[in-house]
């Protein structure tokens, strides 16, 4: 929204890592050096670290427990909700353009968003056959948590034309992300397996693992590590329309090459103000480690 980090007095370290991982960090450098100890991992805030920062604001999740304490502090506190649509993503853009003064960005940001939505939904009602069975690991290693109903990951495969296992009449019981076994993994067999970048899971940790060999998608090769740009792509941000395309791609090859690496640069030039290299592009679209994948060229630079 700020294009900047001058508004930011500190973040998550959660976010930090991101930044630091991903192509933020190159972007703007300054971000790195904000405070990043202000919450626990599960988001329970550090009072007395963000009250020496003395902001004008805090951005919390909606949770009485996590809000609560701030509140008592007397800082000012901007709450948050996620429920797993596109809607909710509007929302934030719609309160951070308000309170940075700028709420004509939100509509531009809306608006393009809008576009590539549709555009989506469209070659989704367009096919005549099913698309690909799609399970994604918000955590691959140590521990296997997938997403279920009323995530933003159930959103995004269903939007392309997937269908999620893990929201389904075999699916899990609960909603968001959800701890699963292997055994209930095996027993859908997904076509598709997306591993996202809260670990350090890479295809190559499937396919090296005999455990997943009986697996559709390792023995057709189709794992692949969620791109990882200004921010991850596999929770809801500012680049989800990106991911929405890296999807449909990776599910529903054409042979052709996408065209995603033109709408990466015309997007962080309009988010940003800058267009990553081709090695930076490399580098968001994890072509090294997803690279012996199926289909996964077509992301190559022309």
């Amino acid at each position: 929204m700020d294009q900047g980090a001058s508004h930011l007095a500190g973040m998550h370290n959660s976010s930090w890592v991101a930044m630091r991982d991903g192509a933020m960090g190159t972007m703007c450098p300054a971000a790195l050096n904000l405070p990043h100890d202000i919450a626990t991992t599960d988001f329970t805030p550090n009072v007395e670290s963000i009250r020496a920062l003395d902001p004008d604001v805090v951005v919390q999740w909606s949770d009485s427990q996590l809000t609560a304490p701030l509140e008592q502090a007397g800082m000012k506190v901007l709450g948050i909700t996620l429920t797993g649509t596109q809607q909710d993503v509007d929302t934030w853009t719609s309160l951070f353009a308000a309170m940075l003064g700028r709420p004509e960005r939100a509509v531009q940001m809306k608006a393009r968003s809008d576009e590539e939505l549709k555009a989506i939904q469209a070659e989704a009602a367009a096919r005549s056959t099913p698309g690909p069975s799609i399970v994604y690991f918000n955590r691959f290693s140590g521990g296997l948590k997938v997403a279920a109903r009323d995530s933003y990951n159930d959103f995004y495969i269903k939007l392309v034309g997937g269908s999620n296992p893990g929201s389904g009449p075999q699916g899990v019981q609960g909603s968001g992300l959800v701890g699963v076994d292997i055994e209930q993994v095996l027993a859908w067999d997904p076509e598709i397996i997306l591993l996202g970048n809260f670990d350090e899971a890479m295809p190559g940790d499937v396919y090296g693992n005999p455990v997943w060999q009986s697996v559709s998608a390792a023995r057709s090769r189709r794992v692949y590590k969620v791109p990882l740009g200004g921010y991850r792509w596999d929770p809801p941000s500012q680049e989800s329309p990106l991911m929405w395309r890296w999807l449909s791609d990776i599910s529903f090859p054409s042979g052709n090459r996408t065209v995603l690496r033109e709408k990466l640069g015309d997007y962080f030039d309009f988010l940003y103000g800058q267009r990553p290299s081709a090695a930076a592009t490399d580098k968001i679209l994890w072509t090294e480690v997803n690279g012996t994948s199926a289909n996964y060229r077509q992301f190559d630079a022309s």
